[in-house]
């Protein structure tokens, strides 16, 4: 690929010497007589570097730096000055306006050929980043219009499920206020009309923290995880028939959200709770190191998981035909430990256990 150069010299003799010198160096490159030329040409043109000339008449190298500046098409365009040794003061000036360097008259042939190797290989440094950085953004948001496509149409799935459910039960309930001897079926029509007005209110307040988790929503500290846990354990409303223990000790010090972490440990907690239908259920809690890794676990031996559903269950709305789930609480551990460039994962027997694990990298 030939870089393209641009020369903005009053001077014939100067100009297309330099012209002669870096186009035997395998450039592209185009002369301007003036800055205003040159100007008009660097909009066209939207060469790799610039050399100008400071003093010209019509537009001075100074004023056309300052027109280019303006422009976004023209606003990374490197630029070296030349000028005679007597103008300090002006080489001071165009340095401050952002230029790149600057080259003495008479140009050195080894000077001009040096500085201009340095500043195009800067130039697609700069570019190469600005390239890498604009993908990197691009797919972030996109990444975020799906994620508020999928939003937006989860919304409409749930509350649509329920408000349809609610909808039926009025029917039936105001068909069977007709007939005085339903009552205790209409009774019971809004008994489960109060529960689908319930999960709906549930579900909205799961969407909620859902989308309320974003990279700036972290705040990390030092935690003790062992205390994280053992709250939870206390403040949980336990079935009489379910322990909940702690099999090991769990790191100490843990650099990460309190909140977010207690979220997650809560979330996988009750959704074992959920899953026990047997007179004596056990969750227990545990946590292995490894040399890159804490990897912890929440095994329950309530009814398992089919292993079809295995990686399906981290998707909205996948409740496994559980009446208490909304579906959106594993999709919210799934996210916070993502945060942390961590994995969720499940393995479990069909009425035997099952063990959620979740990893988080030391820091």
């Amino acid at each position: 690929m030939m870089h393209k150069i641009l020369i903005v010299e009053d001077t014939r003799e100067i100009r297309e010497e330099i012209c002669d010198i870096l186009i035997m160096e395998g450039y592209n490159v185009s002369q301007a007589e003036n800055g205003s030329i040159g100007f008009e040409m660097a909009l066209k043109e939207n060469p790799d570097l610039i050399i100008s000339d400071i003093l010209m008449p019509e537009l001075n190298g100074f004023e056309m730096f300052q027109k280019l500046k303006k422009h976004k098409e023209t606003l990374g365009i490197p630029l070296i000055f030349l000028s005679a040794k007597a103008e300090k003061t002006d080489i001071r000036m165009g340095m401050n306006l952002g230029a790149e360097d600057y080259l003495s008259k008479p140009v050195s042939i080894d000077d001009l050929v040096k500085a201009v190797e340095n500043k195009i290989k800067k130039k697609l440094i700069i570019d190469k980043k600005i390239d890498e950085k604009t993908t990197e953004l691009s797919n972030i948001l996109q990444s975020q219009k799906n994620e508020l496509d999928n939003y937006s149409h989860l919304i409409s799935h749930g509350l649509k499920s329920s408000l349809r459910n609610v909808s039926d039960l009025l029917a039936w309930t105001q068909e069977e206020l007709n007939d005085t001897d339903s009552l205790d079926d209409s009774n019971l029509n809004i008994q489960l009309m109060n529960e689908k007005v319930e999960k709906m209110e549930l579900l909205l307040v799961k969407l909620e923290q859902y989308n309320n988790i974003t990279k700036t929503s972290f705040k990390n500290e030092n935690i003790n995880i062992n205390t994280v846990v053992q709250n939870i354990i206390n403040d949980i409303n336990k079935l009489s028939h379910i322990s909940i223990k702690i099999n090991n000790e769990l790191p100490t010090t843990l650099f990460v959200d309190g909140q977010m972490l207690e979220k997650v440990f809560e979330i996988l907690i009750r959704n074992a709770m959920d899953h026990i239908h047997k007179k004596t259920g056990l969750i227990e809690v545990a946590c292995e190191t490894t040399e890159k890794d804490y990897i912890f676990s929440i095994k329950d031996n309530g009814i398992g998981i089919n292993p079809k559903y295995h990686k399906r269950i981290f998707k909205m709305f996948q409740t496994l035909g559980s009446s208490k789930s909304t579906g959106i609480g594993l999709s919210i551990v799934k996210k916070i430990i993502s945060h942390y460039k961590g994995k969720v994962y499940v393995k479990s027997t069909p009425n035997v256990e099952t063990i959620f694990y979740f990893t988080i990298p030391k820091q």
